[in-house]
């Protein structure tokens, strides 16, 4: 069974890198919004200013995490499920002796560490200079913190983005409801902007939710160096939004199968 699961694994990894327009879009998708962000915010904010506790070198290194999380983070399975559901491509994979929802996951490992490969150079050097020009501080166990953070973040997201594809069992074509979607959660994971920016009682509530784990969270462990029994704290409310997802996961897949199969025939 796990020799299937890593195939499906492998097979993902392979068409992303051997399709070459994916990556030439991949790699402009990491390096013009970073770049952008990097010359803009050092315009913006001189030497010493600060907006919603963050600094200048903290501002550009913020902006420049979120875009490299999202390319690790957000694989698109709510779209994919839409697609696989309402085309009918759903019966060719529940029909192979896997789980669905491990499929989708195997799928996303696949992709995610063909990002990795292709996004490695670039990662390292982006590190040399971060380090050489001393834009901010980062320990041995602040990059132990972030990497653990980001691997919660990806499977997380997984869980929420396949619940939220998963409404294509009793819906009709997602595309809008998807396209909302998109924008929302990244407003409210701080893509766009960090949260902080917001009203203090805005913060409060977003930080109720699980969003904040998508994008803000992790990049925050890296430029803002949390306390540790801080992160402990979100990283134990992260694993609980996990279990929840997890167990909704379960529910709809079992329900949406068995109307996907009355439907079907």
């Amino acid at each position: 069974m796990i020799k299937t699961y890593f195939s499906v694994s492998k097979i993902s990894m392979k068409s992303i890198l051997a399709n070459k327009s994916s990556v030439i879009i991949l790699l402009l998708q990491a390096l013009v919004p970073s770049l952008v962000m990097f010359y803009l915010w050092s315009l913006i904010l001189n030497h010493g200013q600060t907006i919603g506790s963050f600094s200048k070198n903290q501002m550009v290194i913020y902006y420049i995490g979120v875009n490299f999380i999202n390319s690790f983070v957000w694989y698109a399975v709510d779209w994919e499920l839409n697609d696989d559901i309402h085309s009918g491509e759903l019966s060719n994979i529940i029909h192979r002796p896997i789980t669905i929802e491990k499929y989708y996951f195997a799928k996303m490992l696949g992709d995610r560490l063909a990002n990795l490969i292709l996004l490695a150079p670039i990662l390292i050097i982006g590190f040399i200079y971060i380090v050489a020009c001393n834009l901010i501080h980062i320990s041995l166990l602040v990059l132990l913190e972030f990497a653990f953070s980001l691997i919660m973040a990806a499977i997380l997201w997984f869980l929420f983005s396949y619940i939220i594809g998963s409404v294509a069992y009793w819906f009709d074509n997602l595309f809008f409801v998807l396209l909302v979607k998109e924008v929302v959660v990244n407003l409210l994971a701080g893509f766009y902007f960090p949260l902080e920016i917001l009203p203090p009682f805005l913060v409060k509530i977003i930080k109720l939710l699980p969003f904040q784990y998508f994008s803000s969270f992790p990049i925050d462990t890296l430029v803002k160096a949390l306390p540790l029994n801080i992160w402990l704290k979100n990283t134990i409310i992260e694993i609980v939004w996990m279990i929840v997802f997890y167990l909704i996961v379960k529910i709809v897949n079992k329900e949406g199968l068995q109307r996907y199969s009355d439907v079907m025939g």
